[in-house]
């Protein structure tokens, strides 16, 4: 049961961060088909996307070896088990969050 929870998480939170929320945007913007955009600002927004979804990603695998954990919440309850250590190097020696920073590199680069 632990780990169907576990990969219900990870799936919830996939669905939100990297198409849940870019449709949203996207949608409410007016802007045409990405296809049809692609430029220099397409090559740009995809570069910043891919940083922000490594860094996003690096965090949850080093969280789940290091920290024994995750960050999980799904409205108030705990979808997958918190981190039990603190964590001071990997990701966390460039940043104090470095998934919220890789969740907001990569929402700028959708939004560009």
């Amino acid at each position: 049961m632990k780990r169907i929870r576990d990969i219900f998480g990870y799936l919830l939170g996939g669905v939100l961060f990297v198409a849940l929320m870019p449709a949203i945007m996207w949608l409410a913007s007016g802007q045409p088909a990405f296809w049809e955009a692609f430029d220099y600002k397409a090559v740009i927004a995809l570069l910043l996307m891919v940083i922000g979804l490594v860094l996003s990603v690096w965090t949850i695998v080093y969280m789940k070896q290091r920290g024994k954990g995750n960050p999980m919440d799904a409205f108030g309850h705990e979808v997958a088990p918190r981190t039990q250590h603190l964590m001071t190097d990997g990701p966390y020696h460039i940043n104090r969050n470095p998934m919220l920073t890789g969740t907001l590199i990569y929402l700028a680069g959708f939004a560009l």
